[in-house]
């Protein structure tokens, strides 16, 4: 006998892509790209006050994609509520066939070593220029927006 259970499932609404969403210190974004991928931008402080909308966001965004890439080098505090979302997006991401993988800097990188010492995340491997000179986000924002 099959199991049967419901499931939820948002379906993306179209004005909220490219369009930058802001919960308490942090902002949130997403852009869909021609291959069905979404990704997910990060900026500023993910912790208990934001976590939870952060999950939400990216669950509302993923209706329909097969690949998820959460960028989270902007980030300029990453607390233990934010891999309980990161957690949540896992399972989000594997309930719906959706392949991704967690794109962050330094500090990013270092709370999830210690969350997840077996590595149950997909981190990308490969790391940037940016994070073997130990850039901050502050400087990353002044390269990305060309204020330098």
């Amino acid at each position: 006998m099959t199991a049967v259970g419901t499931c939820r499932v948002f379906r993306p609404d179209p004005r909220t892509v490219d369009q930058c969403e802001r919960h308490h210190r942090g902002s949130f974004s997403a852009t869909r790209t021609h291959n069905w991928t979404v990704v997910v931008t990060v900026g500023g402080e993910v912790d208990a006050a934001n976590s939870r909308a952060l999950a939400t966001y990216v669950e509302g965004q993923v209706a329909g994609a097969r690949r998820l890439l959460i960028d989270l080098r902007l980030v300029d505090f990453f607390g233990t509520a934010g891999f309980a979302a990161l957690h949540y997006i896992n399972v989000i991401c594997a309930r719906n066939g959706i392949d991704w993988e967690v794109r962050c800097g330094r500090q990013v990188r270092r709370l999830l070593a210690i969350c997840d010492p077996a590595g149950t995340l997909p981190l990308e491997k490969t790391r940037s220029l940016l994070d073997d000179i130990g850039a901050s986000a502050g400087d990353r924002k002044l390269l990305v927006s060309r204020n330098n």
